[in-house]
């Protein structure tokens, strides 16, 4: 095995474990999973919303706060891409949940794209369609 696949299959495990842990609001796990600078960042998020969070502090304030705005009731589709760079992965992923304050449904698709260095998560960005939670949350 090279050093390429090694680093390719941990990138693959912490990302499947981030989705565990995640969708299981085991945040002090999760949070362990993130280098102390790492960046989260929410490029299609509207205006007023979080765009950007640096390091683990504000993440995990921020993803902490997530389960009184959005009850996931699953997973539907979750698709894992290794890329050419050991160290990315590519993630597709469907929920299907509701958005707490309306109770309207809060059904997105995600494609996101993760970055590690050194075993832990460095860079992520979270693309999804900002209608389904304008939608959700009007």
């Amino acid at each position: 095995m090279t050093d390429d696949e090694g680093i390719r299959r941990e990138t693959l495990a912490l990302m499947l474990q981030y989705q565990k842990l995640l969708t299981e609001a085991r945040f002090d796990e999760w949070i362990e999973l993130w280098a102390n600078d790492g960046i989260c960042e929410f490029p299609f998020a509207s205006a007023g919303r979080v765009k950007l969070l640096q390091g683990k502090e504000q993440i995990l304030a921020y993803m902490r706060a997530y389960p009184s705005r959005i009850s996931i009731d699953g997973v539907e589709e979750l698709r894992v891409h290794p890329a050419q760079d050991p160290n990315v992965v590519i993630v597709e992923m469907t929920i299907r949940g509701r958005a707490v304050e309306t109770d309207k449904p809060y059904n997105q698709q995600f494609v996101i794209v993760a970055e590690t260095r050194d075993g832990k998560l460095a860079r992520y960005r979270e693309y999804w369609n900002p209608l389904v939670s304008a939608e959700a949350f009007s």
